[in-house]
């Protein structure tokens, strides 16, 4: 049997109340929570420009 769950760190951000309501209302236009808009866009956009940076 092939052991399919994977491990988890904890991640805990603490951002300004101003960048959160932004960030809020760009979720709510798409249709997604908070939560879902920095996990779908924020990180992976961060992550595709931070790995170009250091090419």
């Amino acid at each position: 049997m092939v052991n399919t769950s994977k491990k988890t760190t904890p991640f805990l951000m603490t951002i300004d109340n101003s960048v959160y309501q932004k960030i809020k209302k760009l979720a709510s236009k798409r249709g997604i929570t908070t939560q879902e808009f920095i996990r779908a866009i924020i990180i992976p956009e961060w992550i595709a420009k931070e790995r170009k940076s250091k090419k």
